[in-house]
């Protein structure tokens, strides 16, 4: 099963903390590809994130604490009477950190405005900075 497959296959996973579903859309997978919007992942990094969509999965599955939360007004593409168009927008982003099997990860979950929250990323111990703030995640 190749990347994509294993990607859509999750679909939707019910958070404890938010009561409501996370979605994995285009944009979480698309996020695991690239860094930036032409700008690929080194190979080593995009495995290594991939390999961990399992435990991203349990730890939005099983969270029901939120360390932390961030919110900043963005351009962010929407479709609006049937085209897209970009506008700015309140974006919050929020994070999961936890130990899985003795693998310690931060998921990041991204909602813009009061739409539906969607996975955003998940970033390996050895890779997190001191704060959402800093993130190269967002």
């Amino acid at each position: 099963m190749d990347v994509d497959e294993k990607y859509g296959s999750i679909g939707k996973v019910y958070c404890p903390y938010f009561k409501e579903y996370i979605y994995f859309t285009r944009t979480g997978l698309e996020h695991l590809k690239f860094k930036s919007k032409f700008k690929a992942r080194p190979e080593k990094d995009y495995h290594m994130r991939v390999r961990l969509l399992p435990t991203a999965v349990q730890i939005i599955g099983q969270s029901h604490t939120l360390q932390g939360k961030s919110s900043r007004r963005r351009f962010e593409h929407r479709y609006m009477h049937g085209r897209k168009e970009t506008a700015l927008m309140c974006v919050s982003y929020f994070e999961f950190i936890a130990i899985i099997e003795n693998t310690r990860a931060k998921v990041v979950i991204k909602q813009i405005e009061n739409g539906e929250k969607v996975f955003l990323s998940i970033i390996p111990d050895f890779k997190q900075k001191t704060s959402l703030e800093e993130s190269d995640v967002l």
